[in-house]
């Protein structure tokens, strides 16, 4: 063998190893990118190699069969190639190249069986020449830069080479020096598509550099780039309007100066160095802006390779003052009695928790109920009684300190926990409520309440049992106050009705002399006398619920007004049964406006079916209303009272008992 074939066998090795080469770069570029014209031109440099290293193959051994599969790798190549270059411009792959494929392999296959070198060899070539020239078709189109227009040049030369490739056989001197150029073109061709990747890499850089740039300056969120000593590289807009410094103040400062609050220095910087060490924070900061307003911010930040391949941080501000405060009031609302604005039955247990396990004593608790809430509830209102509930909050919030924990138990129990208090310090608060409870007794809203207290004094006392304690001696003080409250408590009704209505004290004290008059007249027991006296008093306490508007009106009062009116009853009913004392009373005050035909209200009963006291207060009341007040449509004189009594006895009065009180006003007289 002389030293030019030497020479050429060893180059083609060369050859061989630089396709090698070439498809482990391109297939390891693959790995990192994942983009798939990477893929099908590390498929074409292995499909070269293995064409050259048969044609190694048929150097030494001479096997006519190493033909075929030299043709089926070029045509292979071919068709890897072109897709390779169509997916890199994103352009598509015409399908009629595989059918060529397809149709090449089975003539290259029966072509085998001649052992015609060139019947095997010519399709291939030719379709290997056809795609290294489509290929500089496309990339000459495509240029955007000189990479390309070499690309497309050597890939003409690569073609004319393939293409002229039998014939250039018979030329003595391609023969000897042929490999050299293809081998050339190849290498060039290599390097050009290493080129383009890398050019298509710096422009993919470039846009996302650009990309994040917009994003970075167009962002809702504040965003800054920091160096690793906490320095400001750059700012975006947004931090600019949340913290109202401008991009002066802030830029090349250090963000001590003006984002930091000093309680967070510490922080921030140790924050600085756990980033730069690869971890991410996420966490909320308070800071105030330029004019000294509080803010929350949630933070993010990260560590960031900078172009110049420096590091820095990026830190990321979200604005979280309104949804930090919508959190704060939440979690207020969740500890908070939202009618008193007490704490309540949660925020309360949690502290007895908490404060049954320190070892500060002693801590003591009271315990308060609103006496006659419910009968204050039925007499004026829901509303009246949120306003009583309100008022007694009050008083109980003026009567402790601001470490003591006052809260709504329940609907009329309250409880205040006093840590670190005696016994003694904590008689005198309860001593303060009471006064104060005491002052509102000539007010419309009366305040009464049952007070019950215990103290726990040592660490092995259970504070939830010392609640217990407290809670029977304040139900033990309302059972001995109840009647008294609640005497107090219409007594004050009585009042209030004077004050609104026609129902004056001249009236009551003269139904109630009347009405003690006639009881001795019909003989009635001492207790019926009683209950009759009470009656005067009590009978038209419901109206206590009517609207003042209403009571006083002079002209006609309308379907609606009428209505309400009547609802006095019922309201008068439930007061009285609502306490011990007038529980007796009760019916006597539901039935006072039944008639004895059956025409009255609430409901319509008639002669002995109405209460007998009912009977005889509707006349006493009938009577000093036509003598003495314009609840008629006129004041009468005793002769016109006793004719209208006559005339309405066996319709809306009891006719006997209408009798016996005309005889008994006579007698008087």
């Amino acid at each position: 063998m002389n030293f030019l074939s030497l020479l050429e066998l060893g180059f083609t090795y060369i050859y061989s190893a630089g396709f090698i080469i070439f498809a482990l770069g391109i297939f390891l570029l693959y790995q990192r990118n994942q983009n798939r014209y990477l893929l099908y031109f590390t498929v074409f440099a292995i499909l070269s190699f293995l064409a050259n290293a048969v044609d190694i193959l048929y150097y030494y051994f001479d096997f006519e069969i190493l033909y075929t599969f030299y043709a089926v790798f070029i045509i292979f190549e071919a068709y890897y190639l072109l897709k390779a270059v169509h997916r890199y411009f994103q352009l598509e792959l015409n399908s009629v190249y595989l059918k060529i494929l397809k149709l090449l392999v089975l003539v290259v296959v029966f072509s085998s069986f001649t052992f015609n070198r060139f019947i095997i060899f010519a399709p291939a070539l030719i379709y290997l020449a056809a795609a290294f020239f489509k290929s500089a078709d496309v990339f000459f189109n495509q240029a955007f830069n000189n990479y390309f227009n070499f690309l497309g040049f050597n890939s003409v030369a690569l073609g004319l080479t393939v293409l002229f490739l039998p014939y250039l056989r018979f030329n003595s001197y391609f023969e000897k020096y042929g490999i050299f150029f293809k081998g050339l073109f190849s290498l060039l061709f290599m390097l050009g598509i290493f080129a383009i990747y890398y050019e298509d890499l710096h422009y993919r850089l470039k846009i996302r550099e650009e990309q994040y740039q917009k994003l970075f300056n167009q962002s809702p969120a504040g965003m800054l780039l920091l160096n690793k000593d906490g320095k400001i590289i750059t700012v975006n807009d947004a931090i600019c309007q949340y913290t109202g410094y401008s991009r002066e103040e802030l830029e090349g400062e250090m963000m001590f100066k003006n984002l930091v609050p000093i309680e967070y220095k510490i922080r921030a910087q140790e924050n600085i160095r756990d980033i730069l060490n690869g971890e991410d924070k996420e966490y909320i900061m308070k800071t105030y802006n330029k004019n000294g307003s509080l803010r929350y911010f949630l933070m993010k930040e990260t560590k960031f390779v900078q172009a110049d391949f420096s590091t820095a941080i990026l830190s990321m501000r979200i604005d979280y003052t309104d949804y930090k405060t919508k959190e704060e009031e939440i979690k207020y609302l969740s500890y908070h009695d939202n009618l008193t604005d007490l704490y309540n039955r949660t925020f309360l247990e949690e502290e007895m928790t908490r404060l049954n396990s320190s070892r500060k004593l002693p801590v003591s608790i009271i315990m308060i109920d609103v006496n006659g809430l419910k009968l204050f509830n039925d007499t004026f209102g829901h509303q009246k009684g949120d306003q009583l509930l309100i008022k007694t909050a009050r008083i109980l919030k003026e009567s402790t300190r601001s470490s003591d924990l006052v809260g709504r138990w329940a609907g009329d129990e309250f409880v205040i926990i006093l840590p670190d208090t005696s016994e003694a310090d904590m008689k005198k608060i309860v001593q303060r409520i009471k006064e104060k409870c005491n002052k509102t007794n000539k007010e419309e809203i009366m305040i009464s309440l049952a007070v019950g207290s215990a103290v726990k004094n040592k660490e092995s006392e259970d504070l939830f049992e010392i609640f217990n304690q407290a809670d029977k001696k304040m139900y033990q003080e309302k059972i001995s106050q109840s009647k008294e409250a609640k005497k107090k408590l219409i007594s004050n009704i009585l009042s209030s009705l004077e004050a609104k209505s026609y129902e004056d004290s001249l009236h009551l004290q003269r139904m109630k002399k009347i009405a003690a008059g006639f009881a001795d007249y019909l003989e009635l027991e001492n207790t019926e006398k009683s209950k009759l006296i009470e009656l005067a008093e009590l009978h038209d306490i419901g109206k206590i619920s009517i609207p003042e508007q209403i009571l006083t009106k002079k002209d006609k009062l309308n379907s609606k007004e009428w209505e309400k009116i009547k609802e006095h009853s019922e309201v008068g009913y439930k007061i009285a049964a609502a306490s011990k004392e007038f529980a007796s009373l009760a019916k006597a005050i539901l039935y006072h406006h039944e008639r004895w035909d059956g025409n009255g209200y609430p409901e319509g009963l008639a002669k002995e079916e109405i209460p007998y006291l009912s009977r005889i207060i509707l006349i006493i009341d009938a009577y000093d209303a036509m003598l003495n007040k314009n609840y008629y449509s006129r004041k009468m004189n005793k002769k016109e009272v006793m004719t209208e009594l006559e005339r309405k006895a066996g319709s809306q009065f009891d006719p006997t008992l209408t009798a016996r009180f005309i005889e008994f006003i006579t007698a008087k007289n």
